[in-house]
């Protein structure tokens, strides 16, 4: 297991633990866009999902409002994401969550580049070194999600 894999495997997860039926509808949603090698933004990610977590209104169901995503809304996406990356890159060598962008400018947020800094991957965070392991990371994942046959888009 490598230097990543071992942090990731200690990682833990605060939200996605909570809620695997929310999890698994997010791993979906990635895998399908991934199949077509095409991005998905955060809240088109989360559109229309049930979260059901326990420590987030009781476990009352909860919804992201997608036009205005919340602090809470980006601590819950970014700790799925990471759970989902953790799974991605453990178990086939790329981060998941490279697929999912802002609509702004169509790239990962600034905490994706933050934790892969804090994972030790990127060296800098000069926009060259972030844009090339950023592309590595998406044609990686394409490549991988394309070759699995049971995922139906």
């Amino acid at each position: 297991m490598d230097e990543v894999a071992k942090k990731l495997a200690e990682w833990q997860w605060t939200y996605a633990p909570q809620d695997p039926i929310a999890y698994a509808e997010l791993e979906k949603r990635i895998a399908k866009i991934g199949k077509r090698s095409s991005l998905i933004t955060y809240s088109d990610l989360v559109s229309g999902i049930e979260f059901h977590l326990p420590s987030v209104d009781d476990g009352e169901t909860y919804y992201m409002n997608t036009s205005g995503l919340t602090g809470l809304d980006r601590h819950i996406i970014g700790d799925f994401l990471g759970q989902i990356s953790c799974h991605s890159y453990c178990e086939h060598g790329f981060m998941a969550n490279a697929l999912v962008v802002n609509r702004t400018e169509y790239k990962p947020s600034k905490i994706f580049f933050d934790w892969m800094e804090l994972l030790n991957v990127l060296p800098d965070k000069k926009e060259d070194t972030v844009l090339s392991f950023w592309t590595q990371q998406v044609n990686k994942a394409h490549q991988w999600y394309k070759s699995q046959r049971r995922i139906s888009t």
